[in-house]
């Protein structure tokens, strides 16, 4: 089976106005403003790479990024070469889209969304050029904001993050999917980075807070982290979808079974499995800083991550799958899935005849 065609498009020369963003949305710069205006530039594309969302439930979502390896043979990408198609246009924070089609490019799928780090023109040798494109999701601009003594009303944790985007000294995009949330934030005023300040409400609600491959802001709150639905099932028996290799860690990165969290104003809660100590020894995970409003919050989701983490249980830490090997509709399958999404690995392992899932 053929690959799905990948497609890369950078918004080169962006005298564009954002409405609500902290670099393009500014006003009286006597400039004229206009749209971002993407140049596909696919056919010079040499290679892709992505990485997207965290390795467990207690981290943070990481900052996306993409890397770009570009074909400058022809010095078009070199932003010192006056004759070059994109002189005067190619800067820190153009806009890029990473996309696939399945269907011979009627419909694509997203990949990434997000912003330019880094243009590095490379020469090997005196007969060879490329370029190095590496970038970052929307999560970079926000890690780039500060938050000053901002108030912040108590609300339900959907409000709560929604009011800390719209602060002017973020003025983040209006490209948001945010939920309304399960917990109720209290007052707050914050002098920190904005991302922390996101994170922290994240973690308070135990719900997710992520840029998706759309570039969308996106906040899914704590009943909404697991979803009931298998978007996806990777398996060794040819009923489901192929994977070429997995792997299987049991380690105690993931073992917690003394809880500790504290929200500011209130007294440390805390949560322990005296059985799990026994076994593993005390391992403490401690959080002293939330937004909650209730100390009766911050108990239940001390109970919660105890009831998660304190006994230890083997993982798939790793799959993975060959999209040549797959049919067109695995394909899509596969490049539809999102952060939090919810799938099932089954294996049977060698010198065993029960398949074992998770």
């Amino acid at each position: 089976m053929a690959l799905p065609a990948v497609r890369v498009r950078i918004g080169f020369n962006q005298n564009v106005l954002e409405l609500d963003d902290l670099i393009r949305g500014k006003l009286d710069f006597n400039q004229l403003a206009g749209t971002v205006v993407y140049t596909d530039v696919t056919s010079k594309t040499l290679s892709v790479s992505t990485s997207r969302g965290r390795a467990r439930d207690l981290d943070a979502f990481t900052t996306g990024s993409a890397t770009i390896s570009l074909d400058n043979l022809d010095a078009r990408f070199d932003p010192t070469n006056a004759s070059g198609a994109y002189f005067g246009g190619i800067e820190p924070l153009m806009a890029v889209i990473i996309d696939a089609t399945i269907d011979g490019g009627s419909n694509y799928k997203p990949i990434f969304s997000g912003f330019v780090n880094t243009w590095i023109v490379n020469y090997p040798n005196s007969a060879d050029s490329t370029v190095t494109v590496t970038c970052a999701d929307a999560f970079m601009k926000l890690a780039n904001t500060q938050l000053n003594s901002q108030s912040v009303s108590s609300a339900l944790t959907g409000a709560f993050i929604s009011s800390i985007l719209d602060n002017a000294s973020v003025a983040f995009s209006p490209d948001r999917s945010i939920e309304t949330g399960n917990s109720t934030m209290a007052s707050q005023t914050i002098t920190d980075n904005t991302l922390t300040a996101l994170q922290n409400a994240e973690f308070s609600e135990q719900g997710a807070v992520f840029i998706a491959k759309d570039g969308v802001f996106t906040f899914k709150q704590r009943h909404s982290t697991y979803p009931s639905t298998i978007s996806a099932t990777f398996s060794d028996d040819g009923s489901d979808l192929p994977y070429n290799r997995m792997d299987q860690v049991l380690g105690n990165d993931f073992l917690y079974n003394n809880v500790r969290l504290k929200r500011e104003g209130g007294s440390e809660q805390t949560a322990s499995d005296s059985a799990s100590q026994a076994k593993y020894l005390i391992r403490t995970y401690s959080n002293q800083n939330l937004y909650n409003n209730s100390d009766a919050d911050v108990l239940s989701t001390a109970n919660l991550i105890l009831a998660k983490y304190a006994e230890v249980d083997p993982r798939f830490s790793d799959v993975e799958v060959d999209l040549d090997n797959l049919t067109t509709g695995q394909q899509g399958t596969v490049l539809d899935l999102e952060c939090i999404d919810t799938v099932k690995v089954e294996i049977t392992p060698v010198g065993t005849s029960a398949q074992v899932s998770r």
